[in-house]
């Protein structure tokens, strides 16, 4: 297993040679050959008004289970786009090293400035912070279900992969400005399930994550 002074002496996401456009296909690639796209704002407000149109109360559940899936998948890749890259293998990185490259990964793909904070790591419980969340500032607070519920599914798909367990996610947190983070914890799904039962509304990012730790024991 590779020391972190090793994994560190190569950066992937150096920028210019992050991403690649190529002007004459229109087509733009990360280092890995991944081909990556730009979505507008538009199009986002739509794709959530058409699934709110074609799915009503069920809206919410198909957005997390959609980003479950997909995030297992943005796993998949990154898995095998740091491994070849790092020469040792991605689920093998010191955890230190493993979030420095996620939280990259936001920020160069324009997701938002993430933190993550393993504090609760040994108690089964993982937070993640999130600011400039897209999805929360396009619906302002008009949506009836948590804004970033994609987000969340993603989190809960990226790191089911990762931990080679399944892993759910609550949003505690909806922020109401770019400076002020939506909050997601991620645990083990009877634990989540627990929460989600038990939550009406924002109780408030402490209140939920008491909440989650309590319910260790049962």
């Amino acid at each position: 297993m590779s020391t972190t002074a090793d994994l560190e002496f190569k950066d992937y996401y150096t920028e210019r040679l992050y991403i690649d456009a190529n002007v004459e296909t229109g087509v733009i690639y990360n280092r890995s050959g991944r081909r990556m796209i730009a979505l507008t704002n538009d199009f986002l407000i739509g794709l959530h008004r058409a699934l709110e149109k074609e799915c009503g109360d069920r809206v919410s559940e198909v957005l997390y289970t959609c980003g479950k899936r997909w995030g297992r998948n943005f796993g998949t890749g990154m898995d095998q786009e740091w491994s070849q890259f790092y020469e040792t293998p991605a689920k093998e990185f010191p955890l230190g090293f493993f979030r420095a490259l996620l939280v990259q990964e936001f920020h160069c793909n324009g997701w938002g400035r993430v933190e993550i904070d393993f504090d609760q790591f040994e108690k089964g419980v993982i937070a993640v912070y999130l600011r400039g969340a897209i999805m929360g500032e396009l619906l302002e607070g008009k949506a009836s279900y948590p804004a970033d519920t994609l987000t969340a599914g993603i989190l809960a798909g990226f790191f089911s992969y990762f931990f080679d367990r399944e892993v759910d996610c609550y949003q505690s947190h909806s922020s109401v400005s770019q400076e002020e983070p939506s909050v997601f914890l991620l645990s083990s799904p009877e634990r989540i399930g627990s929460i989600r039962a038990k939550q009406t509304g924002d109780g408030g990012h402490d209140q939920v994550l008491l909440a989650l730790l309590q319910t260790t024991s049962n």
